[in-house]
Formats: structure tokens, C-alpha cells, sequence
């Protein structure tokens, strides 16, 4: 049966980026030769955007947060026939400033929204919003988003909703299925390429459960897919070279 490759890859969160998930994902890439590259989300970090953000992240410039960020998606479509970007919510914090705030903020939403549909343009990609309805990519019968739930039951809840499914967002590799009359469907975190310790995560006991790690795997030409998943394993990834159907 006919396959193409795909990689997913996810929270690389722009100058917050893990250096050795980056370089083990780009050299998988570049042996891997995935046709369909997708990035689920959260390119950029955009902390000084967020609500709560304290003075310190206020002051901090986002250019070294732009340049990484883009750096790291030019590198990780380069070279794909059919590439995604599904905005997460880190992401989508230019285009809700661009609608709600004022001023010199709204001015500098409008201009970075800008500055993404252009690197996104010169990557070949297509891009989707952070959106539960309209921000879900379909590969056959495998959905990807960038995640709409968190804690301890996000993928149960994945699953319930979007049945089998990619997600990030949550920084977790969980994987949960959910039970109906058409069979068991199962919903993946994919983990996430940025650090684990970050400024603002730094007294949350949830980040103890954050992995470095990416999907990658088989979509069949009937729809149905294999997915292997590429965990960071005392400093290193440990990845197939190969698929052999038996």
C-alpha cells in the first residue's frame, strides 16, 4: 500500500526552543525526508504578550524570540512537499491584541501578524488558527491540533472530542482512548521541543510531567496511519531508521 512520511513537531516556543530536541529534530528530518511536515503550534513564545506577564517579561525585546522562532520553522519545512502550521495560543496572542487592544500594541500586532504570514508564505505552508472548530488538520483518519485542554484528563478529553488525534499544548507525551460503539479512538500529546524550565512555569508542579518529543510515522493511502513517537532519553533520541510491513 502507498505511504507518505510525516513528522509532527510541536511548543518549540521561539528563543525558549530545547538546542538538543532542535538538532535531533532537524537531523531526523533530514534523513527522514517526511513529504508532510506539520508544527502544531506555539513557534513563538510571545511572553511579554501574555496575561499576568510581570514587569520583567514586559521589558524583555522579542527579537531574539522572532529570529529563533523563524529560524527554526524555515529550517523545519525546508525541503517539504506539503507543509502546515497550526497557530497555538502562545501564537494567537497577535491576533487577539491586533482586535482588542489599542494604540501602539495593536499597531505592533497588526505588524507581527504580518511579519508570520510572510515567513509562513516563503515556508510553502498552509496556515490554520487556534481554533477549536476551524484550527483542526485532517490526515485521513488522524486529526492534529494544537491542544484545547490541559491537566491531568487533557487526553481523555482530546479523545472524547477530536477521537484520534496529535496534540501539543500541553507539553506531556499522555496518551488516552475513549470508547463508543465504532471502536476505541486515542488521542497523543506529542510532548514539546521547547525547555522544560521556563521563567513562568517555575513554581507549577506540573511541568515535572513535560517531556522533549516529537511524532513522526506512515499515512496510507486508504487514511489509516502508524505513528512512532521520538522521546528525549538522558540527553538523546532514539528513533527507527526504517518501516517494514510483516
Amino acid at each position: 500500500m502507498l505511504s507518505r512520511r510525516f513528522v509532527v513537531a510541536s511548543d518549540s516556543h521561539g528563543d525558549q526552543i530545547d538546542p538538543a530536541t532542535e538538532s535531533a529534530l532537524l537531523s531526523f528530518v533530514h534523513d527522514f525526508k517526511p513529504q508532510i511536515r506539520i508544527h502544531a503550534g506555539d513557534v513563538f513564545d510571545f511572553r511579554n504578550l501574555r496575561r499576568g506577564a510581570s514587569d520583567d517579561e514586559k521589558a524583555h525585546s522579542l527579537e531574539d524570540d522572532w529570529r529563533m522562532g523563524s529560524d527554526f520553522m524555515r529550517r523545519f519545512f525546508d525541503g517539504g512537499k506539503e507543509n502546515h502550521f497550526l497557530r497555538g495560543n502562545h501564537d494567537e496572542r497577535l491576533w487577539h491584541f491586533a482586535h482588542s487592544a489599542t494604540g501602539l500594541l495593536r499597531d505592533y500586532a497588526h505588524d507581527g501578524i504580518a511579519r508570520v504570514e510572510k515567513l509562513v508564505k516563503k515556508s510553502r505552508a498552509k496556515m490554520l488558527p487556534y481554533d477549536s472548530r476551524l484550527g483542526v488538520l485532517k490526515l485521513g483518519a488522524l486529526k492534529v491540533i494544537h491542544g484545547y485542554a490541559a491537566g491531568i484528563g487533557a487526553a481523555r478529553k482530546h479523545a472524547i472530542v477530536y477521537r484520534n488525534c496529535l496534540f501539543g499544548h500541553t507539553h506531556n507525551c499522555d496518551v488516552a482512548g475513549a470508547e463508543s460503539d465504532e471502536g476505541v479512538s486515542e488521542a497523543r500529546g506529542i510532548g514539546a521541543c521547547c525547555r522544560l524550565d521556563m521563567p513562568y512555569n517555575a513554581h507549577q508542579t506540573g511541568k515535572l510531567r513535560h517531556q522533549n518529543a516529537f511524532c513522526y510515522g506512515l499515512l496510507f493511502e486508504d487514511g489509516t496511519y502508524q505513528i512512532n513517537q521520538a522521546k528525549k532519553i538522558d540527553g538523546r533520541f532514539y528513533v527507527a531508521s526504517d518501516f517494514r510491513a510483516l
